[in-house]
C-alpha cells in the first residue's frame, strides 16, 4: 500500500507538471500574422484630373480590402502604381495588426544588421 501511494502521488505531481506544462505552450503560441500584397488596376482615364484619379484609387484600394483577403486589414499601403497601357495598376500591401508587428519586427531587424534598403 505505501508503495501505491508514493507512486499515485508521484504520478499525480508528473501529471500535473505536465499540464502546467502544456498550459504555458498553449499561451505562448503566436497569433498567426497576415501580410498580403495585392494588385488592382483602374481605367488611365480615371487619371485625368486629380479627383477622379483619388477617388478611383480610394474605391479600388476599398474593394481589395473588402474582398481580396479574409481578415480585417489595419494597414493599408498603396506601395506603387504603373501605367501600362489604357490601365494603372496598383500595388497594395494589406496586413492585420499581428502582420503590422510583423513588418515593424522584420524592418528593425534589418536595421540593426545593417541590410541594403534602409
Amino acid at each position: 500500500m505505501v508503495k501505491g501511494r508514493a507512486a499515485q502521488a508521484r504520478f499525480a505531481k508528473v501529471s500535473l507538471m505536465v499540464g502546467v506544462g502544456l498550459a504555458l505552450l498553449a499561451v505562448a503560441v503566436p497569433a498567426p500574422a497576415y501580410v498580403v500584397e495585392a494588385i488592382t488596376a483602374i481605367s488611365a482615364a480615371a487619371g485625368e484630373d486629380r479627383t477622379g484619379l483619388y477617388n478611383a484609387i480610394q474605391a479600388a484600394i476599398d474593394d481589395v480590402a473588402a474582398h481580396a483577403v479574409a481578415f480585417t486589414p489595419t494597414v493599408v499601403l498603396l506601395l506603387d502604381a504603373k501605367l501600362i497601357g489604357d490601365r494603372i495598376f496598383l500595388f497594395v500591401l494589406l496586413a492585420d495588426r499581428e502582420g503590422e508587428r510583423a513588418i515593424k519586427a522584420l524592418l528593425e531587424e534589418r536595421r540593426e544588421s545593417g541590410a541594403p534598403g534602409n
